[in-house]
């Protein structure tokens, strides 16, 4: 199963801070560690980790870290013909993590926002499934209308643009995965569509799949991880890993239920990892669904 991914990389630097962020407060943080991230590199890495055989990603990297960051990525088994070497600054995002775990990210997009349709391969129709995360908006168009009836479109673009305005051009299977506060922005805006199977991710409260055209809805709740003894070291790239290791489950299985379970648990265990790309492994993932499913429950009604 083949998989592209398109999104941001960027280089993390994680700080724990001692109590929950207040306006106009001085903070005392501590450096607990580094390493690179962004949504696109996170997804990337998540799918890679979860058993999709190839996974290719577009992304654009500064020359004061392309070195680094590209011999990372493959280091993960993430083809990175496509991530683009360009002048400028890398992006970088500063990630404050509070004594519970939540986290507080600040981003520096640097030559992220530089990414534009000349970057854009024309191979998006070699693959099983694409997954369009945070690049401009005209880049994830460009590569939407690549897409054909064969393949799976997942859109996850945070508050970058509107997926919904996307869902037309898809010819596949179609999924939005926004968390809880892009879902209601978006779900009032004219734009909105049924036309995707819409995956509502909220965190500790667990997920939420609306099927519009079966008129269904499958909501799931999250692993219970502090009860299950996991000290959570952040929140950080959850979501990320929830959407790679959903779309690499959907495509290998078909299985909308089996993929939010798989995805559920993944996210539940990044908790305990303070970077934002450390998503478990697939052996890992088995063994924990496996002993762990049973504290994950799924519930199936009509809209």
């Amino acid at each position: 199963m083949r998989l592209y991914v398109a999104g941001r990389l960027n280089y993390d630097t994680v700080v724990q801070v001692d109590r929950l962020l207040e306006r106009g407060r001085k903070y005392v943080g501590r450096v607990l560690t580094e390493g690179f991230g962004g949504t696109g590199a996170n997804i990337a890495i998540a799918a890679a980790r979860a058993g999709a055989r190839e996974v290719r990603l577009l992304a654009a990297v500064g020359e004061d870290l392309a070195e680094r960051a590209i011999a990372f990525l493959r280091s993960e088994g993430v083809d990175t013909r496509h991530v683009a070497v360009l002048k400028g600054a890398s992006g970088r995002a500063i990630i404050l993590v509070d004594s519970s775990g939540e986290s507080t990210i600040v981003t520096l997009p640097g030559v992220n926002n530089m990414l534009s349709l000349e970057h854009v391969p024309r191979d998006v129709g070699e693959v099983d499934g694409v997954v369009v995360a945070n690049v401009p908006l005209d880049v994830a168009k460009s590569i939407v209308v690549q897409t054909t009836s064969t393949q799976a479109v997942f859109m996850d673009p945070g508050a970058s643009w509107n997926p919904f305005e996307l869902a037309k051009e898809v010819q596949g299977e179609c999924f939005v995965l926004p968390n809880k506060r892009e879902f209601d922005h978006h779900a009032n805006s004219a734009s909105f569509s049924r036309r995707c199977i819409t995956i509502v991710k909220m965190g500790s409260q667990g997920a939420i799949a609306y099927i519009y055209t079966k008129r269904k809805v499958i909501a799931v709740s999250s692993l219970p991880v502090e009860k299950l003894g996991i000290r959570i070291a952040s929140t950080s790239g959850c979501g990320d890993v929830f959407t790679g290791v959903f779309s690499v489950i959907y495509l290998e299985s078909k299985s909308l239920e089996k993929a939010l379970l798989y995805a559920t648990i993944a996210a539940g265990l990044k908790t305990a990892k303070p970077l934002s790309f450390d998503s478990p492994r697939r052996v890992e993932l088995e063994e924990a669904v496996e002993e762990l499913s049973k504290h994950v429950s799924l519930y199936e009604s009509s809209l």
